[in-house]
């Protein structure tokens, strides 16, 4: 019986714990790690920060996969040996486990590092779940003013969410009454343009989405830090944006345990892997996906990747240990569906020649306009965790 060894419990590690147990059942023994108890559907913790969601609507406890015959061990990665296949987990109780594997599938995300950025107490966001509720609880009291959104640093989980977030605020300061005394106002690292690695149609999309909501970008802008006394957000040219409500995402970095193994890339410390299989170049037997290869893809940080990410890796491992499965291609797609509080909009981009190295922009299509997407959303929920945590 072969070892099937999953680090992570998010999008993709659930997705290919899931389509194992269900492809090989009896002929395998799958094991997944993760630190925390529970599974979250991150797209939801924009709802739960705006109270339309409560923590036990968009998390499910991992140890319900075991129902499919998942084994589940809540810990912590320490290290990664690919050489000789084994991992290091503390357990949580003071002690380490080492566990062997015949395939690994590596699917640690990237970690939020908020120390890295001075003053990043004084902000809020929601790229956790409990960030997302503090941010909750300063929302509740906001009665208009200055909100800077903004991104610390490059990359960062889901490209398009700090534009969906500045948007939900404005919908929420027209619902409140305060809409006449509220500047909104998003900066960003890396881009001149809204969504400029996505191409024109996107570029112009999301150009158009802030002007009509007026709402100001400032883009290549660099933040140093946060005056949290001031109530300033500080660039590194020396420009400042003055605050009542600062919504910052903090810098995600490689999780150690991959930034310190030989199955990183050098100079990023994210996993490498080869674009066509999502195989570790050194090891043929370790898989990534999900946020932590996605640097090296050359593509954004979301869960729809990791998604469709899962269902190859899945159908690779089926394929080798069954002699033949057809089942899942490598779908190199991305589709987000947006709720902006006034209607929603869903967003579909074909990335596979970026991967290949052929193109610099994916091609994008837009829906926009309709409340229906928002329905969507919450359907597409419900039908996740009735997929991979039903019985």
């Amino acid at each position: 019986m072969k070892r099937i060894l999953i680090l992570g419990g998010g999008a993709g590690g659930v997705v290919v714990a899931s389509r194992l147990s269900k492809m090989l059942k009896d002929k395998v023994s799958i094991t997944l790690v993760d630190k925390n108890r529970y599974h979250e559907f991150r797209p939801s913790y924009l709802w739960l920060a705006m109270g339309t969601r409560k923590p036990d609507d968009i998390r499910r406890e991992l140890i319900l996969l075991e129902r499919k015959g998942i084994n589940f061990l809540n810990g912590s990665v320490k290290s990664i040996d690919a050489a000789d296949r084994k991992v290091s987990v503390d357990d949580g109780g003071g002690g380490t486990k080492m566990l062997d594997y015949d395939y690994l599938v590596v699917a640690l995300g990237a970690e939020l590092r908020p120390e890295m950025l001075k003053g990043m107490e004084h902000a809020y966001h929601t790229w956790e779940l409990d960030d997302a509720l503090r941010f909750k609880d300063a929302l509740a009291g906001f009665k208009g003013g200055r909100i800077v959104v903004g991104v610390a640093s490059m990359p960062y989980r889901c490209p398009p969410a700090p534009f969906e977030l500045a948007l939900m605020l404005r919908y929420l300061s027209e619902q409140r009454g305060v809409d006449d005394r509220t500047e909104i106002s998003i900066f960003h690292p890396a881009w001149n343009i809204p969504m400029e690695p996505f191409g024109p149609f996107m570029q112009k999309a999301f150009s158009n989405f802030l002007e009509q909501y007026r709402i100001r970008f400032h883009g290549n802008w660099k933040v140093d830090h946060i005056d949290g006394e001031r109530k300033r957000i500080v660039a590194k040219d020396g420009d400042a944006l003055d605050y009542d409500l600062a919504v910052v995402i903090p810098p995600h970095m490689p999780p150690r345990a991959v930034a310190e193994s030989d199955i990183a890339d050098g100079a990023t410390g994210y996993m490498s892997v080869a674009r066509k299989n999502l195989r570790n170049a050194r090891y043929d037997d370790v898989f990534g996906l999900g946020d932590i290869i996605a640097p090296t893809l050359g593509i954004g940080m979301a869960g729809v990747f990791a998604h469709f990410e899962g269902d190859y890796i899945a159908t690779q491992i089926a394929d080798e240990l069954s002699g033949a499965y057809m089942a899942m291609n490598y779908n190199r797609s991305g589709i987000c569906v947006m709720d902006i509080g006034y209607a929603g909009a869903a967003v579909f981009c074909d990335f596979s020649k970026v991967i290949a190295g052929e193109a610099k922009y994916p091609e994008c299509w837009m829906l926009g306009g309709m409340k229906a997407f928002r329905g969507i959303k919450m359907a597409f929920e419900r039908m996740w965790f009735a997929e991979l945590f039903g019985r």
